[in-house]
């Protein structure tokens, strides 16, 4: 028997991050909600413009603070531990609306989001259609994929909402603004992985939970303001090659996290190497702020941990096979039609813009690329080794041996 309607209990954990430019409107939208949630924690991330100075609640409403830098997924944890709990009651069942400053939700969003849940008990994470916060009837995000190689998708961006896609339901990932999540599956998943700090986490978190035996929806009815990505949440700028780090680095990330065991030795050898070729790619497309970004993503990725955590996260909680979320996933057919999408917005938007013209010496590029050619060569081939092959065979032999 599934609880009603009256027996959910919402906790709403509002994350601020400098966020005197959205909070209070945001905070007045929470209390606006035709079905209010039960609880709120406000959790300030290093605020340095006083937006969080002057609150003050009472009752089921809490601040709590926590330093400067953390990412969502974290503050989002700290929220829920200090969360005020139901009773231990029988039928009670705990939600979490995860909210970023500038999520300012129309008055039904709770009320749409808990009725989704209602009427398919299986759905254990539910999204809003993200809006433009300047631009209200343009889509910002409604839904989220990946490719088979880990690739990700925003499934509707950047267009005009005419209820074109309001009969799409069922989705492999929904974003982190404005998630409604129920509580136990929060806890047993783990939250979001530490790992992917500021892109992928909530599809991540959403393919887990797929493989759990759950549902992910988008409710169209849903609706909360968005006044940009995840990874500007916060920040004053991010620069292109901060940006390229971030993506690439979330993807290779989950690539070596989803990798079935027998070729995830091969995917982290390829790793530095591939990251040149793209480099060289970036280059070539007269695209040289990006350089810098792919070969670090890529050695964060090796080097920097994280993987084995992941993976086991990822196989303690699966019961379902990925054929089971295969139909979910996009094609190579419908990534191409994002990018030319994207790309005809971006024309659209910078047909105005002076065009800063790219050097492939004066960028430092040659030499960003050799010196990543020389590294990778001895990181996986280091001197002594092949020195030490000579006479027992071939390296590749000696790398058997290894």
């Amino acid at each position: 028997m599934q609880p009603s309607a009256s027996s959910r209990r919402v906790t709403a954990i509002l994350v601020a991050a400098d966020a005197a430019d959205h909070l209070d409107r945001t905070l007045n939208a929470l209390a606006a909600q035709t079905r209010p949630p039960e609880a709120l924690v406000v959790v300030d991330v290093g605020s340095t413009d006083g937006s969080t100075s002057e609150l003050s609640f009472g009752g089921s409403a809490q601040l709590s603070r926590i330093p400067a830098g953390r990412p969502f997924g974290e503050a989002v944890r700290h929220g829920e531990r200090v969360a005020p709990r139901a009773e231990a009651e029988d039928g009670v069942d705990e939600w979490l609306w995860l909210v970023g400053h500038d999520n300012t939700p129309t008055p039904g969003t709770l009320a749409a989001l808990l009725a989704a849940v209602e009427i398919a008990p299986s759905v254990a994470i539910a999204g809003p259609k993200l809006v433009h916060v300047d631009d209200p009837a343009r889509i910002a995000a409604f839904g989220e994929s990946m490719t088979r190689l880990g690739r990700s998708v925003t499934l509707v961006q950047d267009e005009l909402d005419q209820g074109q896609h309001d009969r799409q339901t069922d989705v492999l990932g929904v974003s982190a603004g404005g998630m409604l999540v129920r509580r136990s599956v929060w806890n047993s998943l783990g939250g979001f992985d530490p790992a992917l700090p500021d892109v992928d986490a909530a599809l991540d978190f959403s393919v887990r939970a797929r493989l759990a035996g759950h549902r992910v929806a988008v409710v169209p009815e849903a609706r909360a303001t968005s006044a940009g990505p995840i990874e500007e949440f916060g920040r004053a700028k991010v620069s292109e090659r901060r940006r390229v780090r971030m993506h690439r680095q979330a993807q290779l990330h989950r690539r070596l996290t989803y990798a079935p065991v027998g070729v995830l030795w091969l995917h982290w050898l390829t790793l530095l190497p591939f990251a040149v070729g793209r480099a060289v790619g970036h280059l070539v497309a007269k695209h040289p702020a990006a350089v810098a970004g792919e070969l670090a993503a890529a050695l964060a990725v090796a080097f920097g941990g994280g993987v084995r955590r992941a993976r086991r996260t990822l196989a303690a909680n699966r019961k379902t096979g990925w054929a089971a979320i295969e139909p979910l996933r996009v094609s190579w057919r419908r990534v191409h039609e994002h990018r030319t999408t994207s790309r005809d917005v971006e024309l659209a938007r910078a047909e105005d813009a002076p065009v800063a013209r790219a050097s492939f010496l004066g960028d430092g590029g040659v030499w960003v690329v050799l010196a990543a050619v020389v590294l990778s060569v001895v990181t996986l081939f280091p001197p002594a080794r092949l020195a030490g092959a000579h006479g027992r065979g071939t390296p590749a032999a000696e790398h058997r041996r290894r």
